[in-house]
């Protein structure tokens, strides 16, 4: 007996000193399995998914529409003035069923004059209406002097100039490159926050942009191309048609009670006075003290302005939109944060007591259409790829100096003292510069921010709720650069399926261009209502090589990733089609992330990195050149499933960057209704493991 156990003894020591040199020359672990046979055990078959990609149709669209066609029209001196012909105001043709003070006969053929009469009762839907005043009286009463300065500064500046601050920590390398500026005298903090009788300088035009020839030149070209050059952007032609009272001429109903007109002596930056005419209204809205004589002058006498002085759309929003969306296109790592800059301008607007949220949703349709009408050009397109090349020339240098990758370097959170201030260090001047900040770093409030801008909380109407996404014709120009590895009509599938619901006011009458959320679109799918394959190549860069997927994906369809570049999917994610992965990395953020249906991994990495195990609806099957790696945590299991895990081979690698792990300890890798096989060979580092089969899980036990 003695003998025996002496025997035993000696093999056990001899078998664990060949393990331990064997980790400690490989870094590999042990297998130990007492019955782990794959005989009875089926191997799952790949997921089979719905069989189908999904195509989405472009929307019936008689003339003036689609905008790609016939946004010339809007350049036209008389076509842009006609409903029927202008498809800019076509599609905001929405505001007619709120607010109508212009007759169908006047609509068809209005004139740079404005309309010499109203029709009666034009407050079509009082609830809208009123809600829609209300929210600028709110803004307008509860503003701080910050955000009126932005707002101010966003009113005088060249819009141009203004969003440029959408580049975060980038920002004022593009403004020293690129040449952009501004042209106003910086007007002190009391004369923006108290002065009514101030009046600033204002700039906006093409040569603001910046310097065709600078380091940056090409970037500009596109900005002034996308703005000015290869779209008719103006809203002239739709504010004359609809012809709607800015909010300082409307009561808490949205009613226009004029009261007669005030003569106003306005002093300019340089100290000259001049008296001008201002209409007065009955209104709670309260306008920037410094931008109460920036608002347009009384016609003559005692005759009030408001035929010359439409509200909707709102002219500087479309400007500061349009010009948005040209720097997310060259540069996309900040494409996000350069679209909500552009609804900031929208906003301050409202702030500035100047619009209302109807004439920012308006201005923001057209802006989405013209920039979709230049992009849809060759010669957009091949302006756009020069922008986008000479600005990742600039700052993959810039990021690569600092050790960075590109997207962590245009996201890095600056200390305090390396952001600016709207206030100059005397406490008594605007600065007027944009500058460096970390304004828009927070992605889910800004992502939260931009859907409310959408619709700006104004009453939905339920009846007219769940209706399909409407993807206009061309829309999908807008994601070229932010989703490379994505076909056109892959990307009109991103747009369909993370639009915003329909029955908010304007938007449903937009030819869906009013529900198009760019935010949550560059965050990927918001459902794969069709099976979906992503091919990304490492080798092509930038988002080719990692991106994210950050909304809650849902539908039947299936995921299928190959190439090798690195997918990250970070949401509580439904979708029930199965996951494949064919090559690269596709990584699990979530504990939902792989959503209900089944694993299989052929080739490349299954990565997971979640908070809490990953959940799995279905089997998990790991091929032989297939790879799971798992970033370690103290949960008391990694990934979990109730159906079958069948592993043939394939390789496991064991992340202990973010857990300090104690010899002997045990964590239990994986967790299923039943195991079947093993792996071919564990990496866990610098740590020797063995690993532990049993007939529901795979455990690991640190040497």
């Amino acid at each position: 007996m003695n003998t025996e156990k002496n025997l035993n003894k000696r093999n056990g020591l001899y078998l664990a000193m060949v393990a331990a040199a064997t980790l400690m020359l490989s870094a590999c672990g042990d297998d130990n399995n007492d019955d782990n046979s794959t005989a009875d055990i089926s191997k799952p078959v790949m997921p089979a998914g719905l069989g189908f990609e999904q195509y989405v149709a472009a929307p019936d669209a008689a003339y003036p529409l689609p905008v790609i066609l016939y946004g010339k029209n809007n350049g036209h001196s008389t076509l842009k003035y006609s409903i029927h012909d202008n498809p800019y105001p076509h599609a905001l043709k929405g505001i007619n069923s709120i607010w109508k003070g212009t007759s169908d006969a006047y609509q068809s053929a209005a004139s740079g004059s404005g309309p010499d009469s109203y029709e009666a009762n034009p407050i079509k839907n009082a609830a809208v209406w009123a809600a829609n005043i209300a929210y600028v009286e709110k803004v307008t009463a509860e503003r701080s002097d910050e955000a009126a300065i932005r707002a101010y500064l966003d009113d005088r500046r060249g819009k141009s100039y203004s969003v440029v601050d959408g580049f975060g920590p980038l920002t004022e390398d593009y403004v020293a490159n690129s040449g952009t500026y501004y042209d106003i005298t910086e007007p002190t903090v009391a004369q923006v926050l108290e002065d009514s009788h101030y009046l600033g300088d204002s700039d906006d035009s093409w040569t603001f942009t910046g310097d065709e020839n600078s380091a940056f030149g090409a970037a500009v070209r596109f900005t002034n191309n996308v703005r000015y050059n290869m779209a008719a952007t103006s809203t002239s032609g739709s504010k004359y048609i609809f012809s709607t009272p800015r909010p300082w001429r409307m009561t808490s109903t949205g009613a226009v009670e004029y009261l007669g007109n005030d003569l106003r002596t306005c002093i300019n930056s340089s100290g000259a006075p001049a008296d001008i005419n201002f209409d007065i209204y009955n209104s709670d809205v309260s306008v920037i003290p410094g931008l109460v004589c920036a608002r347009r002058k009384s016609n003559s006498g005692d005759e009030q302005s408001l035929r010359k002085d439409g509200g909707y759309p709102s002219g500087h929003t479309n400007a500061g939109v349009v010009s948005s969306l040209s720097l997310a296109y060259a540069f996309p790592e900040r494409f996000a944060e350069h679209v909500v800059r552009g609804s900031e301008l929208g906003e301050n607007r409202i702030v500035a007591g100047m619009h209302s949220p109807v004439d920012v949703i308006g201005g923001r349709i057209m802006a989405l259409m013209s920039a979709a009408d230049a992009l849809n050009t060759t010669a957009g397109y091949e302006s756009g790829q020069a922008a986008y090349n000479q600005l990742h020339a600039f700052y993959e240098t810039k990021a690569a100096e600092a050790g960075m990758s590109l997207y962590d370097y245009a996201h890095r959170t600056l200390a305090e003292g390396e952001t600016g201030s709207v206030i100059e260090a005397d406490g008594v001047t605007v600065n007027a510069d944009v500058f460096n900040n970390n304004d828009y770093d927070d992605h889910a409030a800004i992502k939260a921010l931009y859907r409310f801008r959408m619709t700006y909380g104004l009453p939905q109407d339920s009846s007219k709720a769940g209706q399909p996404a409407v993807v206009p014709e061309g829309a999908e120009a807008l994601l070229k650069t932010r989703q490379p590895y994505l076909s056109d009509a892959q990307r009109r599938a991103v747009l369909f399926t993370t639009e915003v619901d329909s029955g908010y006011p304007i938007l449903d009458d937009s030819n869906g261009w009013g529900r198009i959320n760019l935010v949550d679109a560059a965050d990927g799918y918001g459902a794969f209502l069709g099976d979906v394959s992503v091919t990304m190549e490492a080798s092509d860069g930038g988002f080719s090589a990692r991106d994210w997927w950050r909304n809650d994906i849902s539908g039947a369809g299936k995921l299928s990733k190959a190439g090798s570049g690195h997918l990250t999917l970070t949401g509580n994610n439904s979708y029930s089609g199965g996951t494949v992965i064919n090559g690269g990395t596709l990584e699990a953020a979530s504990a939902s992330a792989f959503g209900q249906g089944d694993l299989f991994v052929n080739s490349g990495t299954a990565l997971v990195d979640a908070r809490g195990a990953l959940q799995l609806g279905g089997n998990i099957t790991l091929n032989g050149a297939a790879v799971l790696k798992l970033a370690m945590d103290a949960d008391s299991t990694q990934v979990a499933t109730a159906e079958t895990l069948f592993i043939d081979g394939a390789t496991l690698t064991l992340d202990f960057a973010g857990l300090t792990p104690q010899s002997g300890a045990a964590y239990t890798l994986l967790q299923a209704g039943k195991v079947a096989g093993e792996f071919s060979h564990v990496d866990a580092g610098d740590y020797g493991v063995t690993l532990e089969y049993t007939g529901t899980s795979v455990i690991a036990r640190l040497n």
